[in-house]
């Protein structure tokens, strides 16, 4: 009889630690990601007119190149950041 209370008592701890996995598990299945930002889904375009002299086009391009390339710095780091929150590690 004292073997049964036992592996009764086994049963409810292996209950216990499945039913804590399964909370977990929906938990973390139901962490919705933020919104993506919409400076990120933004299209650079050089702003160069048909006719307009070559150095000013080669100006125009680079600005919107360095706009571009800033946007893809931003929009890495706010996909660390939010990678760092959901594996629910600091920030440094």
């Amino acid at each position: 009889m004292c073997s049964l209370i036992l592996l009764s008592g086994c049963a409810t701890v292996d209950d216990r630690l499945r039913a804590a996995a399964t909370q977990t598990a929906e938990t973390q299945a139901t962490r919705e990601l933020p919104d993506y930002p919409t400076d990120c889904r933004k299209k650079e375009r050089s702003g160069v007119r048909e006719g307009e002299p070559l150095d000013l086009a080669l100006l125009r391009t680079d600005q919107a190149l360095g706009r571009a390339n800033a946007r893809v710095q931003r929009c890495g780091q706010w996909y660390q950041t939010v990678q760092i929150g959901f594996r629910g590690e600091e920030i440094d």
